[in-house]
């Protein structure tokens, strides 16, 4: 008998609920979470998400609009994919279902398999860009006919499984830098060049390719959400309660926040947040973050074992 899929984190908040399921323990590696997210036919939630790291995402709704960055919002395709982001992404969605994919870097390499700069703070239609056919298909799927959660975890899982080939030949680099990158006492760029053994110029092509951005990119963006990952685990405290402990000063976390997410972290605070609080209650219970980009996949937990 197959062992069944695992139980989902579920959240409902007002228009919005969430449910939440780990990868098997193999593709913990290279896959965050899948996630459902219903939006109540008739309402229309707004949202402003933080930095993160790669999506696949499809679904239907009365009204379907984002932007990452700060210009005008605009008409999201059925089934896009959504590379590493380093800025803010604005969201507005009305009465619809969904299904994500988050892909962890290693992910990325070795399911994508392109770099990881070409997409960068930028979403598409997953038809004629760089994923392999057999993700849209999966995604038409999910689209069409994703109401049951036993049926589509096990798709999503064979579907990435089937992409699995041989381990991509920087994966331990990957894998390296990842870890560093998330723990908080990370060096500065040329101490972590040299702690993965490559020279810093070499570091800083192998980040863009691999994660999307420069490492001082990363190292500024990975602490940045530590600081408001902690903060949304806890709204009640203080922002400077919540600092990083690598910022010098509140003023110099307030300018990062401000070049993150287009705003002030008053301003921020003072707006709806329906969609990024429910995904920060349900990741922090399945997998121990706050957020999906300071997902360890080496972490005990952070996949379920699976069939």
């Amino acid at each position: 008998m197959a062992t069944p899929y695992p139980q989902p984190t579920e959240l409902r908040a007002g228009a919005v609920r969430l449910r939440l399921m780990g990868p098997p323990s193999d593709l913990a590696p290279y896959l965050s979470a899948y996630y459902r997210t219903e939006i109540d036919e008739g309402e229309v939630v707004e949202d402003w998400l933080p930095p993160e790291e790669a999506n696949l995402r499809t679904g239907t709704a009365e009204v379907y609009q984002a932007v990452i960055g700060t210009g005008e919002l605009g008409a999201v395709p059925a089934a896009v994919i959504s590379g590493p982001t380093d800025r803010v992404t604005r969201l507005r969605i009305g009465g619809g279902k969904f299904w994500g994919v988050g892909l962890t870097p290693a992910g990325w390499a070795s399911l994508i398999r392109a770099p990881a700069s070409d997409l960068a703070n930028t979403f598409r239609d997953i038809r004629g860009s760089v994923a392999h056919p057999s993700l849209a298909g999966m995604l038409d799927t999910l689209r069409e006919d994703g109401d049951d959660l036993d049926r589509s975890w096990r798709l999503i899982t064979d579907t990435f499984r089937s992409l699995l080939g041989e381990p991509h030949a920087a994966a331990t680099a990957i894998k390296d830098v990842h870890r560093r990158i998330l723990a908080p006492d990370v060096p500065g760029v040329g101490e972590l060049a040299e702690e993965v053994g490559m020279k810093t110029r070499t570091f800083e092509r192998f980040c863009k390719r691999h994660f999307g951005f420069t490492p001082r990119a990363l190292i500024r963006r990975q602490r940045f959400l530590r600081s408001l990952g902690k903060y949304m685990l806890d709204p009640s405290m203080r922002w400077i309660g919540s600092l990083d402990t690598n910022y010098f000063d509140q003023a110099h976390f307030i300018r990062e926040f401000r070049a993150t997410m287009g705003m002030t972290p008053g301003e921020y605070a003072a707006l709806p947040h329906p969609i990024s609080s429910a995904a920060v209650a349900v990741s922090n219970s399945n997998a121990g973050v706050a957020l999906q980009a300071l997902y360890d996949p080496e972490k005990p937990g952070g996949g379920e074992s699976g069939v």
